[in-house]
């Protein structure tokens, strides 16, 4: 069973400047709260009563801020928002709630976890099954990227036989896995790994 539906799980913000892993709720946790409270506050720390745009009169448990037009904007600025450490101010990056950040003084470990955010590498999962494997050491890293770039490789090929009758979005995909696999050379590069 899918763990994220027993409990609310908080998604992890990273600054890599500071090496320090923050929770924040996710969007549809604050519009709960903002429901409940009638009140949204911003990251500034400034308070709006958005109480009547949650109301309706006939039925004034109904939830409809996510159907209206300032619902949609909320939403919106809510997913768009932007999350900064409190420490250095840096942009931090959302790693997901499977993230667990190793500690301050493993730098090779959070160099790692950097570079996977550069590929496309998250933490996000359903919360059934997790997130697969993590390398833990750059000769770990080297084979773990190597394999990434040939199995992306063999999809990109695989994409590229396919007639375009049979595959109406096959531009779009051919782009897809071009993207990833720059991204990969791209971290192999960084980190002075070979290319095969």
């Amino acid at each position: 069973m899918c763990r994220y539906a027993v409990k609310t799980y908080k998604s992890h913000y990273v600054c890599f400047t500071c090496r320090k892993s923050f929770k924040q709720p996710a969007v549809y946790d604050i519009l709960r709260r903002i429901e409940k409270e009638k009140v949204y506050h911003e990251p500034d720390g400034k308070s709006i009563n958005i109480g009547s745009v949650f109301v309706n009169r006939k039925e004034s448990r109904l939830f409809k801020l996510p159907n209206t037009e300032e619902g949609k904007e909320l939403v919106s600025t809510l997913e768009n928002r932007v999350i900064r450490c409190p420490e250095c101010r840096s942009i931090m990056a959302d790693l997901g709630k499977d993230f667990k950040a190793p500690k301050k003084t493993a730098a090779k470990e959070w160099k790692i976890i950097e570079s996977l955010f550069k590929t496309g590498k998250c933490f996000h999962s359903c919360g059934c099954d997790g997130i697969g494997y993590i390398p833990k050491n750059p000769m770990d890293y080297q084979v773990y990227l190597k394999t990434i770039l040939q199995d992306y490789q063999v999809s990109l090929t695989a994409c590229q036989k396919i007639p375009i009758e049979e595959f109406p979005d096959k531009a779009e995909e051919i782009k897809y896995w071009s993207d990833r696999i720059q991204r990969i050379k791209t971290e192999i590069i960084d980190n002075k790994f070979e290319i095969m």
